[in-house]
């Protein structure tokens, strides 16, 4: 009988006595309790264990909803780092289209320029009353003359075709201002969207860190509820529930890890499966033996089959367990089945992963801060990210990016220095939390709004089946 189970049966015989004392101590010939006086404490310890469940029940809802709570806030500082980089990539193409039509539009000016010097050249040798022959008339030998109507000519190629590129340079310009225009608006549009995805990120937070604070609160109120009802003390109370929460993570963690371990399987049989050559044709089917179908005709009028009550009397019967050949093309012999290639091993975690895990270290008990790399605090892939810079490793800012960027590692082969990824629907467009495999079953990581980077026991639920090796 375990020490709960005497508790409550001491409780039953307490609420009795209580019930009973005055008549005991009065007199010793005093009648027992009645059946309904028993039934009233019975009820009142019913009541008393009901109250108790209902307590331990609210308790673990309080966790769960922690939880959630903490799964919202990261999803919202994931999606504010989205934000943020469409933000960057925008404004980058806005800066680039706007350099594009400044230079297109000085073009323009340039060609603009060129048309008005040419202009300005055809007035000052404009042909006169005489037309466009005056500059004959008027030349004092053959050999001006002929120069003056050169370069008359020329001057008019010259204008049609500056005329030509003036055009072909505005249209270029006007569609370079177009895509300004685009990349601005476009711009404007990203802002607007990190204007809000940072609100949402902060509200989350703050909803986080509200009901982490209301969570303790609440569970504090509840352990020194059931103490009372217990009658133990509300330290011995807060010792159990962590106890049992502590066991609930336990078995959640024990499913959650066998999910993912079989997700993995699963997934790499499949690969092996798609990487696997296709099976070589099989040949056609040999005609049946005489010795087996006697009565069988050969499939083809105009080369019938020997007669099977006819064999050829120098021709060796045929082995029971060989097929005849074909009569005029020999069937291919079946290859033999290459062996299945063993999956090659993702390679080792690198000496810079390892580094890395080693400065993460050092940041053990700075707060979680939303949308932060450093250096008073992180959020999830702001830690991860300047912990592999320090190592000299690049990795992208947000957890999709930095799985993208890493290589496929079943989570039963993680070593120290590997990336751990969560995601709420078991794919990588889900993607929204990441950590630093320390080794031996703890994680490195900054957790969420209200804690700090913390080196803690592997979480499995919502883990992906593959981890992330630089």
């Amino acid at each position: 009988m375990g020490w709960l189970d005497r508790r409550r049966q001491a409780a039953v015989s307490v609420a009795v006595l209580a019930l009973t004392s005055g008549m005991l101590v009065s007199s010793a010939t005093a009648e027992p309790p009645s059946e309904e006086e028993i039934a009233a404490a019975r009820e009142a310890e019913g009541r008393t264990a009901s109250s108790i469940a209902d307590l331990e029940v609210e308790l673990a809802s309080l966790a769960t909803q922690l939880e959630d709570a903490t799964v919202r806030a990261q999803q919202a500082n994931e999606d504010y780092l989205g934000a943020q980089e469409a933000l960057d990539e925008a404004t980058a193409r806005a800066d680039e289209a706007r350099e594009a039509a400044a230079t297109a539009q000085a073009e323009v000016e340039e060609q603009r320029a060129e048309i008005g010097r040419i202009a300005m050249s055809a007035y000052r040798s404009g042909p006169g009353a005489l037309g466009p022959i005056e500059p004959l008339l008027s030349a004092d030998s053959f050999e001006n003359a002929m120069q003056r109507a050169t370069t008359t000519e020329r001057m008019g190629t010259r204008a049609d075709e500056a005329l030509q590129r003036f055009q072909a340079t505005e249209l270029v310009a006007a569609t370079f201002q177009r895509r300004a225009d685009e990349a601005a608006a476009a711009q404007e549009d990203a802002t607007t969207a990190l204007a809000a995805a940072a609100e949402q990120a902060r509200d989350a937070a703050s909803g986080a860190e509200t009901q982490l604070a209301l969570s303790a609160d609440r569970r504090e109120g509840l352990i020194a509820q059931l103490a009372t009802q217990r009658g133990t003390t509300a330290e011995l109370e807060r010792e159990r529930q962590d106890a049992q929460d502590e066991e609930r993570r336990r078995r959640e963690a024990e499913v959650a890890r066998a999910a993912a371990l079989e997700a993995a399987r699963e997934q790499e049989a499949a690969s092996r499966a798609n990487d696997r050559p296709a099976a070589p044709a099989q040949p056609a089917p040999a005609p049946s033996r005489p010795d087996s179908e006697p009565s069988r005709p050969a499939p083809e009028p105009a080369r019938p089959a020997p007669e099977p009550s006819r064999p050829e009397p120098t021709r060796p019967a045929p082995e029971p367990t060989r097929p005849a050949p074909q009569p005029t093309t020999p069937a291919p012999a079946k290859p033999e089945p290459k062996p299945e290639p063993a999956p090659q091993p993702p390679p080792s975690s690198s000496s810079g992963a390892r580094a890395a895990l080693d400065w993460a270290r050092t940041q053990l008990g700075k707060p979680y801060v939303w949308g932060a790399a450093g250096p008073n605090g992180y959020d999830c892939s702001g830690l991860t990210q300047t912990a592999f810079a320090r190592a000299g490793i690049s990795l992208p800012r947000t957890t999709k990016a930095q799985y993208a960027a890493t290589t496929r590692v079943p989570v039963d082969q993680l070593q120290a220095g590997d990336l751990i990824f969560y995601s709420n629907n078991g794919a990588a467009s889900g993607i929204y939390h990441v950590a630093i495999y320390a080794g031996g079953g703890m994680r490195l990581h900054a957790p969420s709004p209200g804690k700090n980077v913390e080196l803690v026991p592997m979480y499995w639920p919502n883990v992906l089946p593959y981890g992330g090796r630089v």
